[in-house]
């Protein structure tokens, strides 16, 4: 077998794939990078047993063949190089899988193992559901909720984005059981029989990194286990959470009696620096008239911080208590300069959101409050 390329284009291709593989694995048959030559063309596969990346690279070549090649052996080769034009020669040992890899380019020649391999028999999926969705759309509304996704495996429902789709519109739903974002966007099709998924955070992360093209098809299996993103030359394929996922709007208040505006921006810079005096992590927002105050303690050090901030506000007065760390979060995910804070009571979900959301959006993060002593 012979092809060449250039290192730029194989490096690309490589490091795309290379997103399928753990950073720990115990099973060797997930080290490999798996390079297929066929009609001219080379495809690389890699994969961890429910993630897949399958990236196609531009290369001259009439052979055919299948070989892997241990995945961190070649990244490290290919992050080493300078881009020039590069070419392989594999060339199998007698009555063995086993085989060399011969690299040369203009100023070296280099030498690493490979196994040959029969062509990689991908399971047959149909898919049923089928959708064209614009890519900044959907990294969009990917990172405006995978922060709030849990990280405890006891609940692996919610280790991933909840995706409703129905009629003209997608809706990302994540929470870890302390926070819970919610984010609408339109659709160009129309899906009439609403479709429920739960993509993994992880799966969607690699999402972020691949997805370059203006636009990207997602697709649904049958039987809503496996999800599908198709690029421009990359394919991402993988399993779905089947568990399913809790009664998210169970826990959205849907009456608050108290409404206040900010400055986003106000808001975010001076809870980062009142955060820090506190112990435990947690500060205290005080709401009354056009005064917020934003304070907090650390009473083993005797170290406090009080803000005043200037806000709008209608309803009684109100003192309440939040994990500094959520309340950023939830700020840093909104785009608007200008927010609305709904709450009712110290022990009640608080919801942040804009005050002017974007056309056909709509995104609310909700936060649970936390106990403060008086």
């Amino acid at each position: 077998m012979l092809f060449t390329t250039t290192i730029r284009q194989i490096q690309d291709a490589v490091g795309k794939v290379s997103l399928a593989i753990p950073v720990k694995t115990i099973d060797p048959r997930y080290d490999n990078v798996h390079l297929s030559l066929e009609d001219g063309t080379l495809t690389l596969f890699a994969t961890d047993g429910e993630i897949s990346v399958t990236a196609q690279c531009g290369v001259e070549t009439t052979d055919t063949g299948n070989i892997g090649i241990k995945a961190k052996t070649l990244q490290e080769f290919l992050r080493s190089m300078y881009d020039t034009s590069v070419s392989f020669t594999i060339n199998r040992q007698e009555i063995s899988d086993h085989g060399m890899v011969s690299i040369s380019t203009d100023k070296g020649r280099y030498t690493i193992p490979c196994l040959f391999e029969n062509k990689q028999e991908k399971s047959i999926k149909i898919y049923d559901i089928t959708l064209q969705l614009k890519t900044d759309e959907l990294l969009d509304l990917v990172q405006k909720t995978i922060f709030a996704c849990s990280v405890d495996g006891m609940r692996p429902s919610m280790m991933g984005v909840l995706f409703e789709i129905q009629d003209t519109t997608i809706t990302g739903v994540a929470t870890d059981g302390h926070r819970l974002v919610r984010c609408r966007k339109p659709i160009q099709e129309q899906i009439h029989e609403k479709q429920k998924i739960v993509v993994p955070a992880r799966v969607l992360s690699i999402l972020q990194k691949l997805a370059q093209s203006e636009t990207l098809t997602m697709s649904i299996d049958e039987d809503r286990r496996s999800v599908k993103f198709s690029m421009e030359n990359v394919v991402l394929e993988a399993a779905l959470i089947v568990e399913p996922y809790p009664n998210y709007e169970a826990v959205i208040p849907v009456e608050h009696d108290k409404l206040m505006h900010a400055q986003r921006t106000d808001i975010y810079d001076s809870v980062r620096r009142v955060g820090r005096f506190s112990s435990i992590g947690d500060i205290k927002i005080e709401v009354n008239g056009a005064v917020t105050k934003i304070m907090a303690e650390n009473t083993n050090e005797g170290e406090s911080a009080q803000e005043e901030l200037p806000c709008t506000f209608t309803g009684e007065p109100i003192v309440i208590g939040f994990n500094a760390k959520f309340i950023e979060a939830a700020l840093a995910h909104i785009d608007d300069k200008e927010i609305v804070i709904e709450m009712k009571s110290p022990t009640t979900a608080v919801i942040f959101k804009p005050a002017e959301p974007q056309e056909q959006e709509e995104l609310i993060i909700l936060v649970m409050p936390v106990r403060i002593n008086n």
